[in-house]
């Protein structure tokens, strides 16, 4: 899918839990245990994480809705490999024995989620001092770094202009 596309399907937690048990018992014999599974639209930087102590799989829902249920499969698969790395007592990370195992799955790139665009600027704000402008995405509190490398409160940037979308 184009990453300008979004995809018409409805992602919801059941579709995702019904998704992992699937591919549980495809590439795992079902033996990863159950995990929690949540939907975020705070996550927005990633696919998916997993929690492999807490068995707690969470999973970006703008990002599966922009790319539909496929793709929602293969987040899910990609972090049930890290949670199957931790049942064995090994590094969970994308080290070479993840890469491996990803590659038996047939998803021998899916190492990084898709891209997904930035989200619009909201602010505006501005130096007092040198009267640089900063754009943001979030209200900030911080003082300009190119009039002090520290943070100095007579720096502090103001905000200038809240912009709509």
């Amino acid at each position: 899918m184009d990453a300008n596309q979004t995809a018409s399907v409805q992602i919801t937690l059941e579709l995702a839990d019904r998704l992992y048990k699937q591919l549980n018992g495809q590439h795992f014999g079902g033996q990863l245990p159950l995990c929690t599974l949540e939907l975020s639209s705070r996550l927005t930087r990633t696919a998916g994480k997993i929690w492999p102590k807490q068995r707690r799989l969470r999973l970006s829902l703008t990002y599966h809705q922009r790319y539909g249920s496929e793709e929602l499969a293969n987040t899910i698969l990609h972090e049930m490999v890290h949670l199957w790395l931790h049942e064995q007592g090994l590094s969970s990370g994308h080290t070479p024995l993840f890469r491996q195992k990803m590659t038996e799955l047939g998803l021998p790139e899916r190492i990084h989620a898709l891209p997904m665009p930035l989200a619009p600027y909201k602010y505006i704000y501005a130096c007092p001092t040198c009267h640089r402008e900063v754009k943001t995405r979030r209200q900030i509190r911080s003082s300009c770094g190119r009039c002090d490398k520290e943070y100095n409160p007579r720096h502090r940037l103001r905000l200038v202009k809240k912009l709509t979308t």
